[in-house]
């Protein structure tokens, strides 16, 4: 070994005799990804750490389960920019191999450069048997629960810290001869869709001449891994669909599989990668009411994840929708000054938009249909010798309002009086016998076809002396 290795190990020992910090192991937080008889090795950033990163010390144990190898080799991420970087391998006993790869940088050399993941490089095993099955594994000190552990240290070269590394071993193996009939040169092609506005995803892919089924895949952004969520066991099936979380993307891919003479699966090539960006849910509690007798406002709950809203107006229910306004202010509720004409009837939908990794909008679904109403009157009640007087503020575009009362105990309001006039903002009645009634007020605004009335506003309660 190297004298400057020798002299980073000894410094590793150093601060192992002081008080280390221990970090609670993070799920996965070391990542190693087989592919084919290579293995990337990947960790992530220490939960809670915020010190720059320089140094650190990863060994793994390369074991063969059956067959035969010769030397792994390591190469590190050309973005790994330490000053220091070195894998040294050797031979162990019993015929494995130790790869102790150590890496330290200046205070300017951080290993996580603006990231919660690095991926460190890349090891290569070397099968020399025709069939095999090699084991790679994290080894080196273990903490109290048994776990092998990553020794980092800071940029000052004062603070080290252990922390514990939950990875399970990968295994990297022969593939088993293909069975007659499956063509493994072709690959499926994948194809998705996404209604608009929906959350469901519909996959179909081309069918492989021999395949006896197939595995669809989902890219796990947490373990940097793909996953099978879906495996077709009928060959004569090329589809499939799922629901996905609103505002999300993912990426899949499929391959076909045909099962050998010893029962394992032999798979095929996998598709292109499909990524998919599922639209934001749709816009919830929409009203839309007027601000004044020529101007409108719209209220609405955030979407979540969302990036902005886009407004459209018809002057029927069901006629055609217009676009007049996009808000770009994904934490929008209320849009204000929307102008419609004293006397025309409007009706408004809503619906939230999202960007894709390509600066594209992503649309939900549209709102149902808001007709603009009549403000809901601010009613006030007193009582003076046995009577009630009633008071509300006057509602814009308002030609009446409506009285109702009930009794104190009791939710079934009656029509009691129909008030023509947006002005005659007061009522005055001597009720019936009782000991407490509860009274409402709803503003009206008369359309071609029947009336535009406003919600209800807080209920104004009176009591009444025997």
């Amino acid at each position: 070994m190297k004298n400057w290795i020798k002299y980073i190990l000894a410094s590793f020992l150093l601060l192992a005799a002081f008080p280390l910090s221990a970090l609670a192991a993070d799920s996965e937080s070391a990542v190693l990804t087989v592919d084919k008889n290579d293995v990337g090795i990947s960790l992530d950033i220490p939960e809670g750490k915020t010190e720059t990163i320089t140094s650190l010390r990863l060994q793994l144990l390369v074991s063969a389960n059956s067959g035969s190898m010769g030397m792994p080799s390591f190469k590190f991420e050309d973005s790994i920019k330490s000053l220091i970087k070195d894998a040294d391998i050797t031979k162990t006993s019993n015929g494995s191999y130790q790869v102790d790869l150590i890496l330290s940088g200046k205070d300017n050399q951080e290993i996580f450069v603006n990231s919660e993941y690095a991926k460190l490089g890349t090891l290569s095993v070397q099968p020399t048997s025709k069939e095999y099955q090699i084991k790679v594994e994290i080894i080196g000190d273990m903490d109290s629960s048994d776990e092998p552990v990553v020794r980092y240290v800071d940029g000052s070269g004062l603070s080290a810290m252990t922390v514990p590394l939950s990875t399970s071993p990968v295994l990297v193996q022969s593939q088993p001869e293909a069975p007659e009939g499956l063509d493994f040169e072709q690959k499926p092609v994948l194809e998705t869709a996404v209604k608009a506005g929906a959350r469901r995803i519909r996959f179909k892919w081309s069918k492989i001449i021999g395949a006896e089924g197939y595995v669809l895949y989902e890219y796990n952004t947490k373990t940097k891994k793909y996953k099978g969520i879906k495996t077709i066991s009928d060959p004569s099936v090329n589809y499939y669909a799922k629901n996905f979380g609103y505002a999300t993307t993912h990426s899949f891919k499929v391959r076909a599989y045909k099962k050998a003479a010893n029962g394992s699966k032999a798979y095929g090539k996998f598709s292109d990668v499909k990524k998919v960006t599922l639209p934001p849910a749709s816009t919830k509690k929409f009203i839309a009411k007027y601000q004044n007798t020529s101007k409108v406002t719209l209220v609405w709950k955030k979407v979540s994840k969302a990036k902005g809203y886009q407004i459209f107006r018809s002057q029927t229910k069901r006629g055609k929708y217009k676009l007049i306004k996009t808000i770009k202010k994904g934490s929008a509720t209320t849009c204000l000054n929307i102008r419609q004409a004293n006397g025309k009837t409007a009706y408004y939908k809503i619906r939230a938009y999202i960007t894709d990794s390509n600066g594209k909008r992503i649309y939900g679904k549209l709102s149902g249909a808001r007709i603009a109403r009549p403000r809901s009157p601010r009613l006030r009640a007193s009582v003076n010798a046995g009577n009630v007087t009633l008071n509300w503020n006057k509602v814009p575009r308002a030609d009446g309002y409506y009285v109702y009362r009930c009794k104190k105990n009791s939710e079934k309001f009656v029509l009691i009086k129909t008030i023509t006039g947006s002005s005659n903002t007061t009522y005055t009645e001597t009720p019936p016998q009782g000991s407490g009634f509860r009274y409402k007020v709803r503003a009206f605004e008369r359309l071609k076809k029947g009336t535009n009335l406003s919600g209800y506003p807080r209920i104004a309660e009176v009591s009444i002396g025997n």
